[in-house]
């Protein structure tokens, strides 16, 4: 074990977050050297919190959730095990960065479902996060996992069976979404379901006056349910709400007035075109929709503003956007950077009225914290929209870091006054996301569950559980 200085940890995180102390790290290479660790922690009452990359931006980065945990670094663990161009999954440890896993599906019949974030995140850990991909959520992606539990034994889930194989849903009771958000054993492993190249990849993209996002979510909203032909995840993006008075931040080149549609269609020639078709009918009541541009991601050149999200449309990770939006020249210094950023993640309506009503009640919280924010869709389903709610602050600010704090705070009280629910967390709220959300009799469940697997509760204490 590498032991750190306890204090290690406190400043090297973008969100300024409650700091926690550490007790020390560990860097297991392999499924064996896990369960090893486990066992001795397991004799000495030793709290464990494992991390993928630690590259979990805005939501706590490699910081645990409780003090004096042992963090245990996955990122050593970065083999694809097996790799199924036929049924198109791929076997995975959590170490395996975006970058890794696209870089050996270039060139064969399948793609990876890519996230925005750097191209040295972690596959595995973004996906038990229930982060958003460019064409689905990444919860659609977990098929099957292999985790060490407690008492250092080794189970998998979903067909994925001792040697690395994966075979399929098989029959009879499905335990891996019991592992997605929850704190039940260290997942050493993922099969993950890929994403079939297509014929054409399109990219949509439009620029619009802010007035006019309740009417174009609704819009989008009927587009998606009377039937989108083709595949993508489309997105209501970049809609910034900035206080009238005070010091607050955006990235660079974001411009409050406007919003943007954005997202990739997938098909055949014919099923993109016909997506198209369909889209511009649905957007006809937007007011400067004549202007959306549907292009050829393949043609899109890097002196383009659309050149990144044109990367990932093709499944492509890239670190340009993560970099541009924080002020960084590097990945690595996005921790230590100036550039504060937290991420608060609610389930929005997808209502023309109810987003109108949302928005002017988090504007209020704006205004009070004078911090600015940034509001993004992702339009995941037929029924509602996964949130993404940015705020950027000036870690150098003497106040700065509280104010942004308290709007995350603030925002998360006014959003479950609106029904939002929180369907994602970070590090000092998610506990209490979970009780605050969940009916007592299945937080009697979710007890019982982990004191059976885990009766000390030494693995990711407070994170998703008790």
């Amino acid at each position: 074990m590498q032991e750190l200085e306890r204090l290690e940890l406190r400043s090297h995180e973008v969100g300024g977050h409650h700091p926690r102390s550490v007790a020390g790290i560990d860097a297991p290479r392999s499924l064996d050297e896990v369960r090893a660790l486990v066992r001795r922690a397991t004799a000495s009452a030793r709290r464990l919190y494992p991390i993928s990359t630690g590259r979990n931006w805005g939501m706590g980065s490699a910081m645990p959730v409780t003090d004096d945990n042992l963090v245990v670094d996955l990122s050593g663990m970065n083999r694809i095990r097996s790799l199924d161009l036929e049924a198109g999954y791929a076997v995975i440890e959590p170490g395996v960065t975006q970058a890794q896993l696209s870089e050996v599906l270039r060139d064969t019949p399948w793609m990876l479902n890519v996230t925005a974030s750097c191209a040295d995140t972690s596959v595995v850990g973004n996906a038990l996060d229930r982060g958003d991909g460019c064409f689905r959520s990444r919860v659609h992606d977990v098929a099957g996992i292999e985790a060490v539990l407690a008492d250092g034994s080794v189970v998998t889930t979903g067909g994925l069976d001792p040697v690395g194989r994966y075979h399929g849903r098989v029959a009879g009771p499905d335990l891996t979404p019991a592992f997605v958000q929850h704190n039940l054993g260290i997942v050493t492993a993922m099969a993950v379901a890929l994403v079939p190249r297509p014929q054409t990849i399109a990219l949509v993209h439009g620029r619009f006056q802010r007035d006019q996002v309740g009417t174009a979510i609704g819009a989008m909203t009927g587009f998606l349910r009377r039937g989108n032909p083709a595949d993508g995840l489309l997105r209501v993006r970049e809609l910034s709400l900035t206080p009238s008075h005070g010091d607050w931040r955006l990235p660079k080149g974001v411009d409050p007035s406007l919003f943007s549609i954005l997202g990739p269609l997938l098909g055949s020639d014919a099923t993109v075109e016909l997506a198209e078709e369909l889209l511009r009918k649905a957007l006809i009541e937007v007011e400067g929709a004549e202007a959306l541009r549907v292009v050829d991601a393949a043609e899109v050149a890097p002196s383009d503003p659309l050149y990144v999200r044109a990367l990932m449309a093709q499944g492509i990770p890239t670190c340009l956007g993560v970099r541009n939006a924080l002020g960084v020249t590097s990945c690595d210094q996005i921790d230590e950077g100036k550039m504060g950023f937290l991420a608060l993640m609610p389930l929005m309506p997808m209502h023309a009225r109810r987003t109108e009503h949302i928005l002017a009640a988090l504007q209020t919280a704006v205004d009070a914290h004078s911090t600015a924010l940034m509001v993004e869709w992702n339009l995941v389903s037929r029924h509602m929209a996964n949130g993404v709610i940015q705020i950027f602050f000036d870690r150098g600010a003497p106040d700065a870091p509280h104010r942004a704090h308290q709007l995350r705070n603030d925002g998360n009280c006014l959003l479950r006054g609106h029904g939002c629910a929180i369907y994602r967390s970070d590090i000092d709220h998610a506990a209490a996301d979970v009780w605050s959300e969940t009916s007592t009799a299945s937080l009697g469940m979710l007890h019982r569950l982990k004191t059976a697997l885990d009766p000390d509760g030494l693995l990711s204490p407070g994170r998703y559980g008790a």
